[in-house]
């Protein structure tokens, strides 16, 4: 049975990251949200804060990623943490970032690694996702024909685009292709994002979901070339 994760971000300056069929109290962290298609709809899996209190070699590189993930609105249990792994952005073939999801226990959960664009962040970004036990899955972003199109027909409009993003003139970033399909060692779709709808379908069942949640908040302050405090929850 397929379950669908997505973020609710209670302070998001845009339509995205609202969901109305959660009631949010007022100063409410960030969440990621399941919904398994039963008529109970969406449920709470983790609640969002960035770990300030982080220290050591890694917390204040350029990809760092230090989270914490609760089960309560109120942040009094902690389900997992997630820590920075490799966060310097230098790596052959493109910038490399790497993260850890441990329980509160210090019991490593899973890995999730980026490798991004090239060129001033733009191009085909690829991350894997590897459960602790089971054989890690991979995806990139965007097809190859959409990919084609962004750098030919549609580049003057996403220059303009791209150049409002950073002056503040637009609302929202300017965003490349963005859909990803995670596909295990034998080409089978286990979990896919789309960009469009802005949720993550997760196909098998036996994935942690404090990973999954981990990877939805990696992923949603990496989605955008242009970040703006609409849509990069992290760095707010």
């Amino acid at each position: 049975m397929a379950i669908t994760y997505r973020m609710l971000d209670p302070r998001s300056h845009t339509g995205r990251g609202r969901d109305r069929s959660i009631g949010v109290k007022p100063g409410a962290p960030v969440m990621v949200v399941a919904d398994d298609g039963t008529p109970q709809g969406p449920r709470p899996v983790a609640h969002l804060l960035r770990n300030t209190a982080a220290g050591g070699p890694n917390a204040y590189l350029p990809g760092a990623r230090e989270i914490l993930l609760y089960g309560d609105d109120r942040c009094r249990e902690l389900l997992a943490t997630v820590t920075t792994e490799h966060g310097t952005g230098f790596g052959f073939g493109g910038p490399r970032f790497a993260y850890r999801v441990v329980d509160p226990d210090g019991t490593p959960i899973g890995r999730i690694s980026l490798r991004r664009g090239r060129v001033f962040r733009i191009g085909r970004s690829h991350w894997t996702m590897e459960q602790t036990g089971k054989p890690p899955v991979r995806g990139s972003a965007g097809r190859l024909m959409w990919w084609a199109l962004w750098w030919t027909v549609l580049l003057p409009v996403n220059v303009a685009l791209l150049v409002a993003a950073f002056t503040g003139i637009a609302q929202d970033p300017v965003t490349t292709p963005r859909r990803i399909v995670w596909r295990d060692g034998a080409g089978r779709a286990v979990m896919s994002f789309r960009g469009l709808a802005g949720d993550y379908r997760v196909l098998r069942d036996d994935w942690d979901p404090r990973l999954v949640a981990s990877l939805v908040a990696i992923h949603q302050t990496y989605v955008s070339i242009a970040i703006s405090d609409s849509t990069d929850w992290y760095h707010r």
